[in-house]
């Protein structure tokens, strides 16, 4: 388990790291400065160790990646086998090496002992590093603004991480609160207090924030949470308040009440006609990672399946589309949504997340470049994917509502119960195991 945490750490050490900031005098400096200095190769170091991770098991098996992530891994592969079409193939090369970490090493990971821990274990670090980076989003720059500052829409990490659109700043926010709405309905009263407080925390961030995006991806994932635990006293209590703080934050403060603004997409059709034009001069498998940024004259194409196929062509887009649509046909084929209120305990819990954080990122893919790129999308998403696949896969009995183990009972197991206590690992006619899958 610490490797599997150190890997997917690594894969996040990149974020925001630019890779013409590396100086060899850095790494010589002190150890945070070679932290720093290394900071735009952790994924591909990620990446090369997650390889020599499976070579040395022998054993690479595809069946957790018979879906979305073998279709995302399909689509980063295209991009980056037609590397040499970018204007400049060593950036393109080295960004679908930073794609591919993300995929990889996720990948790597939940094919060893025990992936549902390890699926877990991702989900955990991506919402520690949420928190993190909302909270001191929302002591440091965000704070003054709430006391009534003009808001710059730039923000600026310490430590020379990088910087932060406000966009950005609403997607964190938006999908913490989504997790703190979810966890908040635990027993133990602390561990409420301590949900409902970040949930305070990332609703005042994502109404800063002003993002349209970011709300209508919160508004979505709020909804698929009420829907599929049955919370429907929610939306009485309290999501009408939420959704009307977010309007004020969306329609009155950003745009003055225009209607117009408010869904003017702030030039994006303009690019995405640079984008569409430029696809066209190689249509099948495109032009590279990083082509948007290469090709049209610095600007981000903000929209996922565009991306895509400026990226890789119609042959990686059908990829990249494949894996977007297949999360959400596998969660229709194991009715997750309408059998999500009979789970109970952590796995209610990271479900519902997962659920949550796959309908926040599909409903901003048409205006962002959702898990298009090595990006903070992609990161929170492939563990999300992940988790459900896993959980998917499990034999029926499993998923029936648990009680207390038997040991917790003062009882001893069954004798064919397995080592859970309650369920065989190998259940005759089952795709899982405690090794993954068949």
């Amino acid at each position: 388990m610490i490797l599997a945490a150190v890997l997917w750490i690594l894969v996040w050490g990149g974020m925001y790291s630019e890779l013409s900031s590396f100086r060899w005098g850095g790494l010589l400096e002190s150890p945070f400065g070679l932290a720093l200095a290394l900071r735009p190769f952790m994924p591909i170091i990620a990446l090369l160790l997650c390889l020599l991770l499976l070579a040395q098991s022998g054993r690479v098996s595809l069946a957790v990646s018979r879906g979305p992530i073998l279709a995302l891994g399909a689509y980063g592969l295209v991009g980056a086998f037609f590397f040499f079409l970018s204007p400049e193939p060593f950036v393109s090369l080295y960004w679908a090496g930073l794609f591919l970490s993300a995929v990889f090493v996720a990948w790597s990971l939940v094919n060893q002992e025990d992936p549902e821990g390890r699926a877990k274990l991702l989900m955990d670090i991506n919402a520690a590093v949420i928190v993190i980076i909302v909270v001191f989003y929302f002591i440091g720059p965000l704070w003054p603004i709430l006391r009534g500052a003009p808001n710059p829409r730039l923000y600026t990490l310490p430590f020379g991480l990088g910087t932060q659109t406000a966009n950005g700043v609403g997607r964190f926010a938006g999908v913490l609160a989504l997790i703190a709405l979810s966890r908040l309905r635990q027993p133990e009263f602390l561990k409420r207090a301590f949900w409902l407080g970040l949930l305070a925390v990332a609703l005042v961030s994502l109404g800063l924030s002003e993002s349209r995006t970011a709300i209508l991806g919160f508004v979505a994932g709020t909804l698929l949470i009420v829907i599929a635990n049955r919370k429907f006293i929610w939306l009485i209590l309290g999501v009408p308040g939420i959704f009307y703080f977010l309007y004020m934050a969306w329609f009155v403060w950003r745009f003055r009440g225009s209607f117009e603004n408010a869904f003017f997409l702030t030039g994006r059709e303009n690019t995405w006609r640079k984008a569409l034009d430029i696809s066209l001069r190689m249509p099948l498998v495109g032009h590279g990672f990083h082509a948007d940024r290469l090709m049209i004259e610095g600007e981000h194409v903000h929209m996922a399946y565009l991306h895509s196929l400026i990226q890789s062509g119609v042959i990686g887009a059908l990829f990249f589309l494949a894996a977007v649509v297949g999360i959400w046909v596998i969660i229709a084929r194991s009715r997750l949504l309408t059998r999500l209120a009979s789970i109970r305990g952590v796995e209610n819990f990271l479900l519902t997340e997962s659920v949550a954080v796959v309908g926040f990122l599909a409903a901003r893919s048409f205006f962002e470049s959702t898990a298009a790129f090595y990006g903070v999308d992609l990161l929170l998403l492939v563990p999300c994917m992940a988790y459900i696949q896993i959980w998917s896969q499990r034999p029926a009995q499993e998923e029936q509502p648990r009680g207390p183990r038997p040991e917790e009972e003062g009882l001893d197991p069954a004798p064919d119960a397995g080592p859970e206590g309650n369920r065989r690992p190998d259940f005759p006619g089952a795709g899982y195991s405690a090794r993954g899958f068949r």
